[in-house]
C-alpha cells in the first residue's frame, strides 16, 4: 500500500497554496462564528442563523451589520474585524457586489475560513460577476482564508451541533454518511426523507460555484474523518482530476466507498451544470471509465443514492457475488428474478444439500429455489422463516441474503420471526443480511395481528431496509462490485503508469505531422511500433506503379487515396475496393484520382495507397482523445 502524501507533496501535485486543515476544522468544529449580513428578516441570512441555534451550538455566534445592534441574541458589529476576540469561520449572505469589501476585513479578525452564500458570480456570462468571482479566488490564494462557495446553500455539522445551511430543518439526525453536493437544493431530498428511515449525517457541505475549495477538498476531510464511514456526492464537474484520483485512493485505503451521481451524460444536462456554476463539462464516457478505475460507486438517482447509501451501512461488505432472496410470493420472486437479470446480480442455484434442508421446511405449494417462495404460511409459521434463512445462509454459493417485503414496514423484534431475524447476522457473520421492499414509501408501524408492535426496529444488524426493488438491487450490486474492486486493490491489483521505452520514436512519428492528422501510412508505422499487425501496402504516384504493387502485394487489393487534407476518404471518392486485376488497379486508381481532385482542388495529395484485401473477421476500433480534464484515453 502506497505511503499517504505529506503536506508538501501534496501541495506540489495538487497546486494548493494553503494548508486546508485549519480552514476545514473552522468550517466544521468552528467556535465563534459571524454572520456577515445578519437580519431578524426571513432570508437565508436569518434562517441560517436560527439552524445553528435550533441544532444547540455550543459556540459564539456574532453578527455583522450597521442596522442592528442585537439579532436572534448575537450582539452585532458594523465590520467583522471589529468583533472583540475576533472569531474562525464567517457566513457571508450580502449583495454580491459587496463581498469583496468583506471578505477583505476577514483576515484582520483571525477568520480561517469563510462559506459565502451570495449568488452572482461564475454561474452568470457577465464579466463583473465572473470578475468577482475570480477576485474570490485570488483572495483565497493571497490570504489562505479557504472560501466555500460562493452560490451555495451552506454546510452542516452534527458532531459541532451546527445546522449552518439554509432549509427546512428542524433537526440533522447524526450518522456515518457525509454529503458533498455541487447543487444545494438537492441536498433537501438527501437529509429530509432519509432521515425518516434512521439516515443520520456526520456532515454535510453544499460547494456551488467552487472558486476556491472544491468537491475533493472536502471528499478527503470525510475521508480522514473518523465519524464519517460512507461519502455521497452529486457531481457536475470534478475540476481537478488529480485530485480526485488521490482522494479516490485515500477512500479505497480507509475501505470509505464512495457513491457519486454525476450529471452530463446528456447535453441537456451539460447545459443546465454550465448555467448552475458556470463549469464546463467534459466527456461523461471518460468520466464515468475513470470513476470505474478508481473504484467509485456511480449511482444514476438520488433514489438510487439514498438505496446505495443505505446498504453501505452494512458492518461487512460480501465475500463473493452470490445473492439469495426469500419471499411469501411467486410473483414476488419472478419480478426479482427479472431485475436481477437486467441489474446483473447472480442469484446462484442452490446447493443440493440446501434443497434437501428446505424440503422440510417450505410447504408443497411453496417453491424451493433462488429466489425462495416460502408462501403466506412463514407470517404465522416462525420456524419456516428460520428454517428459510438458516439455509440460504449456509448455502456456499450464497454471500448476500435478502430477506422481502411487499411493502416498507418495520419488523417487530418482540415477536419469533423479529428473534430469528435478530439473531442471523451474530449466527452468520460472515454473510451480508439485507430487508427490502419491493416499492418505496412512508415506513409503516408494522404488522401483529391486531396486537400493537413491542420492538419495532427498521434496521437489520445497523443496515436500513432498502426499499424499491430496483434501486435496491442496483444497490447491492453496486456492493458488492465495490467489494470485489477493493479486494483486488488490497492485493494490488491496480492500474499502473509506466513510460514506454518506444514513447519518444512514437512521439517523433506523431510531431512529424505538424499538427495536422496523421495519414494512414503513418498511424500505421506508429502501430507497428508497438508490435500490433496492420496490412501489407505500399505508396504509389502512378496508376502503372499501384499496378505493380497491387501484383506484388497480391490480389485481391484496396486502393486509398492519400492526403493530409481528407480525413474522410470515402466522402470525396478516394477508396476503392476488392480490385482482382491489374487493369481495374489502373482504372481505379486515374478515377480515384479524379475524384479527390474534383472534391478539393487545393487537397495535398501525396500518392494512392495499394493495400492488401483483408479477409472478412471481426471489426474493432481502437481510438485515442485527449480529454481536457482527464488527459488521454483509449476508446476500444
Amino acid at each position: 500500500m502506497t505511503a499517504p502524501h505529506t503536506s508538501s507533496e501534496h501541495v506540489q501535485r495538487f497546486g494548493i497554496e494553503h494548508d486546508s486543515t485549519e480552514a476545514m476544522r473552522a468550517l466544521f468544529h468552528p467556535k465563534r462564528i459571524a454572520i456577515i449580513g445578519a437580519t431578524p428578516r426571513r432570508g437565508f441570512a436569518n434562517n441560517i442563523h436560527q439552524g445553528i441555534l435550533r441544532q444547540g451550538f455550543e459556540g459564539e455566534i456574532f453578527g455583522v451589520t450597521p442596522r442592528h445592534e442585537e439579532v436572534l441574541g448575537a450582539p452585532c458589529y458594523p465590520r467583522v474585524d471589529e468583533i472583540p476576540g475576533g472569531v474562525d469561520k464567517a457566513i457571508v449572505v450580502v449583495p454580491s457586489h459587496v463581498v469583496p469589501e468583506v471578505l477583505e476585513q476577514c483576515p484582520a479578525a483571525g477568520v480561517k475560513a469563510v462559506n459565502i452564500i451570495t449568488s452572482g458570480f461564475g454561474e452568470q456570462s457577465d464579466d463583473d460577476a465572473i470578475q468577482r468571482q475570480e477576485y474570490i479566488r485570488e483572495f483565497a490564494r493571497r490570504t489562505g482564508v479557504r472560501v466555500v462557495g460562493p452560490n451555495c446553500l451552506g454546510l452542516v455539522s452534527t458532531p459541532a451541533r451546527m445546522i449552518a445551511k439554509s432549509g427546512p430543518y428542524s433537526t440533522v439526525l447524526e450518522g456515518p454518511v457525509g454529503l458533498v453536493f455541487q447543487s444545494g437544493l438537492l441536498t433537501y431530498g438527501m437529509i429530509l426523507p432519509p432521515q425518516e428511515r434512521g439516515i443520520g449525517y456526520s456532515y454535510v457541505v453544499t460547494t456551488g460555484n467552487e472558486a476556491d475549495l472544491e468537491a475533493a477538498d472536502f471528499i478527503k476531510y470525510f475521508v480522514e474523518d473518523d465519524a464519517t464511514r460512507i461519502i455521497a456526492c452529486f457531481i457536475e464537474q470534478f475540476r481537478n482530476p488529480d485530485k480526485l484520483r488521490h482522494v479516490a485512493r485515500l477512500a479505497l485505503e480507509k475501505g470509505k466507498p464512495l457513491i457519486v451521481l454525476k450529471i452530463g451524460r446528456s447535453e441537456g444536462g451539460q447545459r443546465a451544470a454550465r448555467a448552475h456554476t458556470g463549469s464546463l463539462v467534459g466527456s461523461d464516457e471518460i468520466a464515468d471509465a475513470t470513476m470505474r478505475q478508481l473504484g467509485i460507486v456511480r449511482v444514476r438517482t438520488l433514489d438510487e443514492m439514498i438505496e446505495t447509501i443505505a446498504a453501505f451501512h452494512s458492518k461487512r461488505l460480501p465475500r463473493g457475488d452470490g445473492v439469495g432472496t426469500i419471499f411469501i410470493s411467486g410473483g414476488a420472486g419472478g419480478l426479482v428474478s427479472d431485475l436481477s437479470q437486467d441489474i446483473g446480480i447472480h442469484l446462484p442455484e442452490l446447493a443440493p444439500e440446501t434443497v434437501e434442508k428446505l424440503k422440510p421446511v417450505i410447504p408443497e405449494y411453496g417453491t424451493i429455489g433462488n429466489p425462495l417462495d416460502t408462501t403466506g404460511q412463514a407470517a404465522t409459521q416462525p420456524e419456516i422463516t428460520e428454517g428459510s434463512l438458516v439455509s440460504m445462509a449456509e448455502d456456499p454459493n450464497v454471500d448476500v441474503v435478502i430477506y422481502g417485503q411487499a411493502y416498507p414496514t418495520m419488523i417487530d423484534n418482540d415477536t419469533p420471526v423479529g428473534q430469528v431475524l435478530k439473531s442471523m447476522p451474530e449466527r452468520y457473520p460472515d454473510k451480508v443480511f439485507l430487508v427490502m421492499s419491493l416499492v418505496s414509501g412512508k415506513l409503516h408501524d408494522g404488522f401483529r395481528w391486531g396486537e400493537p408492535p413491542g420492538d419495532p426496529v427498521n434496521t437489520w444488524d445497523g443496515t436500513p431496509f432498502l426499499q424499491g426493488a430496483d434501486d435496491s438491487l442496483q444497490a447491492v450490486k453496486s456492493m458488492i462490485d465495490y467489494a470485489a474492486f477493493r479486494r483486488d486493490w488490497l492485493r494490488g491489483h491496480r492500474p499502473s503508469v509506466r513510460k514506454s521505452a518506444l514513447a519518444d520514436e512514437a512521439r517523433d512519428l506523431v510531431l512529424a505531422a505538424e499538427g495536422h492528422p496523421l495519414t494512414e501510412r503513418a498511424a500505421k508505422d506508429l502501430l507497428k511500433l508497438y508490435d500490433i499487425p496492420t496490412t501489407r501496402e505500399s505508396l504509389a504516384v502512378s496508376a502503372d506503379r499501384a499496378a505493380a504493387e497491387a501484383t506484388r502485394l497480391g490480389f485481391p487489393v484496396v486502393l486509398k487515396i492519400e492526403s493530409p487534407d481528407i480525413l474522410h476518404k470515402t466522402d470525396a471518392g478516394g477508396l476503392e475496393l476488392n480490385l482482382g486485376t491489374e487493369a481495374e488497379v489502373r482504372s481505379a486508381y486515374d478515377q480515384i484520382i479524379k475524384r479527390v481532385t474534383q472534391y478539393d482542388p487545393n487537397a495535398r495529395i501525396n500518392g494512392v495507397l495499394v493495400q492488401e484485401m483483408a479477409p472478412a473477421g471481426r471489426e474493432i476500433i481502437l481510438g485515442m482523445s485527449q480529454d481536457p480534464d482527464f488527459g488521454p484515453a483509449i476508446a476500444v
